[in-house]
């Protein structure tokens, strides 16, 4: 069943980048596969689909060392005392906002790739850095360790909040950003289950889903 759902998401993605024009950018689908089986995994990989998310540092762990070819990313905010059991198997982390964090994986030479996570509505209970903000951390992290791939962001369940504003401020920031640093990959990974289609509008390159594919 979930894997006809990715097949009729991957297909939609196709159809909607083709009605607004942005077929020269390509779409990564991460399935989020928190409470999911080791089985599952395989069926997904046997299907050729190799990009996960886990935001349970111990689901983490066993599914890596279980797949040790598949891409796994770490998309939940980052416990200091767990940082190094995420960066030994994530290949990529979501969820950076601090300066430590970033010195961290400098010392370390963490190779993985990394996406600044940014509180776009600057709500209380959401994680990331504010938006004021995010220039001077990638200042420093260009400075003390290597540009991020990207931005990521979760955008407010609020009913104030607007997902369409948000998406757009981040596809503005991350425009800016990519003015300063002509090197910087401007990857944006933006958009879950109930709001892919409005962030892939405005530029997401990475969409997080788990629900719409498994039904939790």
């Amino acid at each position: 069943m979930y894997l006809d759902k990715l097949e009729s998401l991957n297909q939609e993605i196709t159809a909607l980048q083709k009605n607004y024009g942005l077929d020269n950018r390509k779409v990564e689908i991460m399935v989020v596969t928190k409470n999911q089986s080791n089985d599952t995994v395989t069926q997904l990989m046997d299907y050729k689909h190799n990009y996960f998310g886990e935001n349970r540092v111990d689901e983490l762990k066993v599914k890596k060392q279980s797949f040790p070819s598949a891409r796994f990313a770490f998309i939940a905010p980052i416990q200091s005392r767990k940082f190094q059991t995420i960066m030994d198997y994530a290949d990529e982390i979501h969820s950076i906002r601090r300066k430590k964090e970033i010195k961290i994986m400098s010392d370390s030479s963490w190779g993985g790739d990394y996406f600044i996570q940014v509180n776009i509505d600057n709500d209380t209970q959401k994680s990331g850095v504010e938006f004021a903000e995010v220039a001077q951390l990638i200042a420093y992290a260009e400075k003390e360790y290597k540009l991020p791939k990207g931005l990521m962001c979760i955008r407010s369940l609020s009913k104030d909040s607007n997902s369409s504003e948000s998406f757009e401020k981040m596809k503005e920031l991350n425009k800016a950003i990519k003015q300063i640093y002509p090197n910087y990959m401007s990857k944006l990974s933006m958009g879950m289950s109930n709001d892919y289609r409005e962030a892939i509008i405005y530029g997401a390159t990475v969409v997080r889903i788990g629900s719409k594919i498994f039904g939790f």
